[in-house]
């Protein structure tokens, strides 16, 4: 009985520390890493040892959600147990520092401007957003000490993106993979650094870079050459910062007596009219663009119902005065096509 006594007593203070852990410590989901990993440096070998091996088998459900998430966009998180979250964040001042200088291998794009560019409860445009597109972000208080906000910045951009590729691959043009058929290797990956004793952040956050650098190369494919970016700025370029000057001098001649008096329903028909007339007679040489482009006239009484599929909507739903003249009410609306939308967002056009 005594031989027993000492052989277990050595493991009555690893006992005591787990009790301590898991039944007096209220947490769940991630915040269980981050209790271990600290728990973890005690002085006390069999302690260690012990948490050690707790930390490992969390980690290996950490690394499924990561998979399922970086690899499918797929978010399976009923209890909210994962640092990634569906909403927009709440955000601290620390993590918002981070995040603001944190460089995502996207042609300088930052995680503060990713969050921005994506910010997606402003658009409810046909053909540029599926339903099930949704905005996410980082659960701050989730996410364990020893994962810096870059790498979960760059685990939150890799879902995103494969989520929006995976939400809109239709058309031979988009056929494939974002992260170039490599889903298999990468989840090899993850599975060797799944069966690593000790979390190793080094290995982790190259793994990471890997995967986001695979998705990184194919957006820019995607949006620079294919979805040609460079003539989209062109465009916005020409009609919202009159780089096209002279079909709005012809439509100021042709709308000028349409819009000197408030605004009526059939305001926002004739000038569309008009500015259709108006690019004809300077020879636009693209037809396919007039039917991206919509001017919008706000007057009083208008609703969304009323609003051209593609409009931005109004922000802004308080009693407003009518306006006084038909310029002072006067927008421009631009169906932007898919994948662009992520970066020209109704928010980015109103400015």
């Amino acid at each position: 009985l005594h031989r027993e006594e000492q052989l277990l007593s050595q493991y009555v203070t690893c006992f005591l520390v787990l009790i301590h852990i898991f039944v007096f410590i209220q947490i769940h989901g991630c915040q269980i890493l981050e209790t271990v990993y600290k728990h973890s440096y005690g002085g006390l070998p069999p302690v260690r040892m012990a948490l050690e091996k707790v930390l490992a088998a969390c980690h290996g459900v950490m690394y499924k959600q990561l998979a399922a998430w970086m690899l499918h966009g797929l978010l399976l998180d009923q209890s909210e147990e994962f640092f990634v979250k569906q909403g927009p964040s709440a955000g601290g001042a620390a993590a918002n520092q981070e995040e603001e200088d944190e460089d995502l291998g996207l042609g300088g794009l930052s995680g503060k401007q990713l969050r921005e560019l994506q910010d997606l409860r402003l658009i409810e445009e046909e053909n540029m957003l599926a339903p099930s597109l949704q905005q996410f972000s980082l659960r701050t208080e989730m996410l364990p000490s020893y994962i810096p906000i870059r790498v979960a910045e760059k685990i939150l951009f890799v879902g995103e993106s494969v989520q929006m590729f995976e939400n809109h691959n239709h058309g031979p043009s988009r056929a494939g993979s974002i992260l170039k058929h490599q889903e298999d290797l990468f989840a090899a990956e993850l599975h060797k650094l799944k069966q690593q004793p000790l979390f190793s952040l080094v290995d982790f956050e190259n793994l990471i870079d890997r995967i986001r650098s695979t998705v990184a190369e194919h957006l820019w494919t995607l949006m620079v050459e294919e979805s040609d970016l460079l003539e989209q700025l062109k465009i916005i370029k020409d009609f919202y910062l009159l780089g096209r000057g002279e079909i709005y001098q012809v439509f100021i001649d042709l709308a000028q007596h349409m819009l000197k008096t408030p605004p009526t329903a059939v305001t926002e028909h004739d000038v569309n009219v008009a500015f259709q007339q108006a690019a004809n007679k300077v020879l636009l040489d693209d037809d396919n663009l007039l039917p991206l482009l919509h001017l919008t006239v706000d007057y009083q009484g208008k609703d969304s119902k009323g609003q051209r599929d593609g409009a931005t909507p109004p922000q802004d739903t308080s009693p407003r005065e009518a306006p006084p003249t038909g310029w002072a009410a006067l927008g421009l609306s631009y169906k932007v096509q898919w994948p662009l939308h992520i970066l020209f967002t109704p928010a980015i056009l109103e400015k």
